[in-house]
């Protein structure tokens, strides 16, 4: 899926950055585009908060024994970092969405080794 990622130039814009917002006026907000880096994008088939989620895999894998370090469960210790809408830039992917979630506390420290990344499919 990522040996795909489409290539081209990337624009800086201004935004609502708010978990589910297309479901109350997506056009109006935020830009629509592949990717995100930053807040929340606009995706068609998301109902759920992909922060929330990816917290939630990042808890289990912490006691799972596949995370190293601190983990917080609590959702506003985390932000997202990027969303990229796969569209049909992918083939076998279409209607994918893919985030890149990261502690606070790891962002102000850069270490971006400690971000999840979280798939949403919907085929």
């Amino acid at each position: 899926m990522c040996e795909v990622f489409p290539q081209g130039p990337l624009r800086a814009t201004t935004s609502a950055s708010l978990p589910c917002h297309h479901a109350a006026a997506q056009g109006a907000i935020a830009p629509s585009g592949p990717l995100q880096i930053g807040g929340y994008a606009w995706e068609e088939a998301i109902g759920t908060d992909p922060v929330a989620d990816a917290a939630s895999h990042a808890v289990k894998a912490a006691e799972a024994g596949r995370w190293d370090g601190p983990v917080s469960g609590d959702v506003s210790d985390w932000v997202p970092q990027a969303d990229w809408q796969a569209g049909m830039d992918v083939e076998g992917w279409e209607s994918a969405s893919v985030h890149w979630v990261i502690q606070r506390e790891d962002l102000a420290a850069r270490r971006f080794d400690r971000t999840i990344t979280d798939v949403f499919w919907n085929p």
